[in-house]
């Protein structure tokens, strides 16, 4: 009996995601530059043809691993935008970027590897400044009252920093302590403002 197409399409995401862990993986202990789509697909299981099916090259597979990131980074913009009743939406930032990566530790771990690397900056090109911007406007958004660029930088720094840090040391990293700091930081800047 032939597979209904609901059972192929969940095929196909399945084998989508091995690709993409399997290239995070690579990228992250061969460097983009040593990583050949044959050891992507060696590693996901798969013949380099089927690769080839889902991406055009090792660029347009980095570019989704990348905008992977970006969908988890939304859903956190999501929930500050629409934080709990009496909730500064800082706070629901703060803490909804850290339950991100938490939840997804392993991938964020070798997403900040890759963000390291020379040669992947150079392949996002464009897609990291156009990322960089989306990510200022929506927290010039969650900060209000007029926020600038610059105080919407500072906040992804901090943000970024204590989520880079406690990737890298989950075991011993005081995330919840560093990221209540955050927060009291920018809640106590912009109530005197």
């Amino acid at each position: 009996m032939p597979r209904s197409q609901d059972a192929n399409d969940a095929i196909r995401l399945a084998t989508r995601q091995r690709l993409l862990d399997a290239a995070m993986r690579c990228f992250a202990s061969k460097g983009f530059a040593g990583t050949s789509i044959r050891d992507i697909a060696q590693a996901a299981g798969v013949a380099s043809g089927l690769l080839y099916s889902h991406f055009d090259s090792k660029d347009t597979l980095l570019l989704s691993v990348f905008a992977q990131s970006m969908q988890q980074v939304q859903s956190t913009f999501a929930e500050a935008l629409n934080p709990a009743p009496g909730e500064q939406p800082v706070a629901t930032l703060v803490r909804a970027a850290v339950r991100t990566v938490r939840a997804h530790l392993p991938f964020w771990q070798l997403s900040y590897a890759l963000r390291h690397q020379p040669e992947v900056l150079g392949a996002l090109g464009a897609a990291l400044a156009t990322w960089q911007q989306d990510i200022v406007q929506h927290l010039r958004l969650i900060l209000a009252d007029q926020a600038t660029e610059t105080e919407a930088l500072a906040l992804f720094a901090q943000i970024d920093g204590l989520c880079q840090h406690f990737a890298a040391n989950p075991e011993t990293y005081p995330v919840d302590e560093v990221a209540e700091v955050v927060i009291a930081q920018w809640i106590g800047s912009r109530s005197t403002q």
